[in-house]
């Protein structure tokens, strides 16, 4: 531990965005620099990363549903938590070293951004993991509170705001007030149910079996919350056709889409507008004020603002590039990092 702390002295500060379907690179004074698919593909029964340790990330992402029995590709984060530690460990360790260039004496102080319903026990789990891949002190900060900072709202203010983020796991609801966390739930849909709505819908209409990569490219391509006008034209994507079990192309409309994945969208927009009620008067005033900002991948589905402000009748706000929102805000923190560390969590310190 005092030799890490040594090494650490002259190690750059690192923040990582551990998503379900990407992860995200922060450096001190550099920002973001660089994005992964958080899979690994390991030798089958091992944790020995194929090719030679360099099957990770979107090498690994295009092994999906191509490699032979005897290699599995891996995605260690689940629904927004971490599935697998050791295979957690690993992906840490292959950012940890590309962040120091590949120094692996470098021992970085580390900050990693977790939903606000982790419990203590996956914050210990994860300092373990983070120290066996060779990561300095290890600091958390609410992905609420990354997301504001990354949005460019004003969160330590003195008034709410309500923080929407959709990614491929989760949908995390949170209004902060004062840089805290007044109010959060999380649901377990998101991008990723979308993709499985895609495919069973047409599987069931066209009897036709699509990944799910292919369901995230139509998802991608056509997917809307709202009728477009005009409408976008239909696109082909291709399958198996599951009774002459040969591969087949169909057409698809934006239409078609839209009903596939409006169920997700229905359970989405309903948890927002029933968190609303549940707050103090002068924080539904705030919000009739600041709006709803919306982050993560799914913010820039066509149609979604409008659709939100339908039912809820508050303005809906989505920032540039909205899927980077949590990595940028992990890049300002690590830039303030002394001025925001009252707001940090650091298991070690409660051991």
């Amino acid at each position: 531990m005092v030799v890490s702390r040594l090494f650490g002295l002259f190690s750059t500060d690192t923040a990582i965005d551990l998503g379900t379907s990407s992860t995200r690179l922060c450096v001190r004074g550099r920002g973001i620099v660089s994005e992964e698919p958080t899979y690994l593909a390991v030798k089958k029964g091992t944790s020995e990363v194929f090719d030679h340790g360099r099957a990770i990330g979107q090498a690994a992402r295009d092994m999906q549903g191509r490699a032979p029995q005897s290699i599995e590709v891996i995605k260690p984060i689940r629904n927004g938590a971490i599935f697998d530690f050791e295979m957690t460990r690993i992906l840490l360790r292959h950012f940890l070293r590309s962040a120091s260039g590949g120094r692996r004496w470098s021992s970085p102080r580390l900050l990693i951004s977790l939903p606000t319903d982790v419990s203590d026990v996956s914050k210990n789990a994860l300092q373990q993991v983070a120290d066996r891949a060779g990561a300095g002190k290890l600091y958390l900060i609410d992905q609420p509170r990354a997301a504001g900072l990354g949005s460019w709202q004003p969160i330590h203010t003195a008034r709410g705001h309500m923080i929407v983020d959709i990614g491929a796991g989760t949908t995390d609801i949170s209004v902060l007030a004062l840089g805290d966390v007044i109010a959060s739930r999380s649901i377990p849909t998101a991008g990723d149910a979308m993709d499985e709505s895609i495919v069973s819908y047409i599987r069931k209409k066209y009897n036709i079996w699509i990944s799910h990569r292919t369901a995230e490219e139509i998802k991608t391509s056509l997917g809307s919350a709202h009728p477009c006008a005009p409408p976008l034209p239909p696109c082909a994507f291709s399958g198996l056709d599951l009774m002459a079990n040969v591969p087949r192309e169909i057409s698809i409309t934006q239409e078609e889409v839209r009903l596939a994945i409006d169920p997700q969208l229905t359970q989405i927009v309903d948890a927002i507008a029933d968190m609303i009620p549940t707050l103090e008067a002068e924080l539904i005033r705030d919000l009739k004020k600041t709006g709803i900002t919306l982050c993560g991948g799914i913010a820039n589905l066509p149609g979604l603002p409008e659709r939100l402000y339908g039912w809820t009748n508050t303005k809906v706000f989505v920032p540039i590039d909205p899927r980077l929102s949590v990595a940028r805000g992990l890049a300002a923190a690590l830039d303030h990092f002394d001025e925001l560390r009252p707001l940090l969590e650091c298991p070690e310190d409660r051991i």
